[in-house]
């Protein structure tokens, strides 16, 4: 096996390197290797403790790290001082080559030049630093923030103008973009011809050597615009939306129609920026269609609530019921059995106690065997009692898991939007493999149901009816779409 030294080892990112990771997992997998064998112990690693604690980690495994410069070899304080020497100078040179590049890229903003990945709208020309206007699509970014500059379009207009005009994304070659990029990305002073750095790299000049899309006053002018333009939406919500249950398991029958793609919806709480009026809504993420969330959600449970069990349906949920009280019931199984086993152990001492006593001539003896065997005889009855209980809560208790849990899936129109967030989704994949689907006139319907269920037809049908949603069922053609 053999890895070549080409990954950075900066001090404090070495633990989880991807080449030492992967010699690592071959070295616990393959037991005839015995040795790791570094070259360039600067290569190997560039941090005194990560070195060390390399070496140790290694060791975990039996195998040792050893260096072709035999003086590094030696598990002896001498050894150790000469590697600790070797990662010492290693550190040292690894930080004056940071300190050497950071001064380096200060250098180039102040001539200039921006060493930095080009920002939207840009890329590497021909001297390096000096961007060059994308030719593809620098232009159309260009006409979007001098719209929005001298005011012909607000921020939304100007987004919306270059997700329609610009080619790139008409053949593919990059997605629409979303507002809370763009609104990062259009008040990037590198536009009006300003190059700048404020992290490890803390530099600024106004006067860089690319070409500026807009002025220095059209740049304010816009910085005032997105500062002056509400954000209408919080965003995602990091782990989910418990109000926003269907998110991202609807789709738009709309946008697979007019672009071969299938976009989700997604719901969040927004205003109309005119007043404080909160309205809850799902968005498709291409066309941006939006429904109310209340009427998403009764229009679901109405589709849920058109499904009975088919016959082998219910029968294979019971078995599978059967089968999982029979794995919570274990326990008490368990419990039963060590019962019985005590009572078997405690009646043969009875039994022995039983033979003493009559055998036994002493009064105060035999007055202890009594004693001893009423004990026993009042711990059997204990035990006895015990296990009809528990015998009575395995009876009992499957009867009342299995209607619990029937009574459930039979309303779980109801019960659909109480499930966790990570369980709604794998409901959906198990009883609607083909989704839920939004029609061009807001209606919900699904493609496909499993197989455990059937549409009902004694059910007497309530207004919703009239809006036709559709069920397909298992084994028929799917409903499909022209595009």
């Amino acid at each position: 096996y053999v890895w070549s030294g080409s990954v950075s080892s900066k001090r404090g990112k070495n633990m989880k390197r991807k080449d030492l990771t992967e010699i690592y997992e071959v070295c616990k997998k393959d037991r005839l290797v015995k040795y790791v064998i570094v070259d360039e112990p600067d290569r190997f690693m560039r941090s005194i403790e990560e070195a060390f604690a390399w070496e140790a980690k290694f060791r975990e495994c039996n195998v040792r790290v050893m260096y072709t410069d035999d003086e590094l070899n030696s598990d002896n304080a001498a050894g150790k001082l000469f590697r600790f020497l070797k990662y010492f100078q290693a550190e040292g040179s690894n930080e004056e080559r940071i300190r050497k590049a950071l001064k380096g890229h200060e250098k180039a903003i102040r001539d200039g030049r921006y060493t930095f990945q080009p920002p939207f709208g840009y890329m590497r020309g021909l001297v390096k630093g000096v961007h060059e206007i994308d030719p593809n699509y620098g232009s159309y970014l260009k006409h979007a923030l001098i719209s929005i500059a001298d005011g012909s379009m607000n921020v939304k207009e100007a987004l919306d103008w270059y997700n329609e005009n610009c080619p790139d994304i008409k053949i593919g070659k990059h997605c629409e973009l979303k507002m809370d990029k763009w609104r990062k990305w259009i008040i990037n002073p590198y536009y009006a011809g300003v190059v700048e750095m404020n992290k490890n790299v803390k530099a600024r000049n106004e006067h860089g050597l690319h070409e500026p899309l807009i002025t220095v006053a059209q740049h304010e002018r816009i910085v005032a615009a997105v500062n002056g333009h509400k954000k209408l939406h919080k965003g995602p919500i990091k782990g989910g939306n418990k109000r926003f249950p269907m998110n991202k398991i609807m789709s738009c029958e709309k946008c697979w129609k007019a672009n071969n793609r299938v976009y989700k919806f997604t719901g969040y709480d927004n205003k109309n920026g005119k007043t404080d009026k909160i309205y809850s809504r799902y968005f498709c993420r291409g066309c941006n269609m939006s429904l109310a969330r209340d009427d998403v959600h009764e229009q679901v449970k109405y589709v849920i609530d058109r499904l009975d069990f088919s016959k082998e349906g219910r029968k294979e949920v019971i078995a599978a019921l059967n089968k999982l009280w029979s794995k919570e019931g274990e326990g008490l199984k368990v419990e039963v059995k060590l019962l019985r086993k005590d009572i078997t152990e405690l009646k043969e001492k009875k039994n022995k106690f039983a033979e003493q006593l009559v055998e036994e001539l002493n009064i105060d003896i035999k007055e202890i065997y009594r004693e001893r065997l009423r004990k026993i005889t009042l711990e059997v009855k204990q035990k006895e009692e015990r296990i009809r209980m528990l015998e009575n809560e395995l009876n009992s208790g499957r009867a009342n898991f299995l209607e619990f849990a029937l009574h459930y899936i039979d309303h779980l129109g109801t019960h659909f939007f109480e499930l966790p967030l990570d369980e709604v989704e794998i409901c959906k994949n198990i009883l609607f493999p083909g989704g839920f689907w939004v029609d061009s006139n807001k209606k919900i319907y699904t493609r496909e149901i499993s197989s455990l269920y059937r549409e009902r037809t004694t059910k007497k049908d309530n207004e919703l009816s009239e809006n036709a949603l559709m069920v397909g069922r298992e084994g028929l053609e799917p409903p499909t779409f022209s595009v």
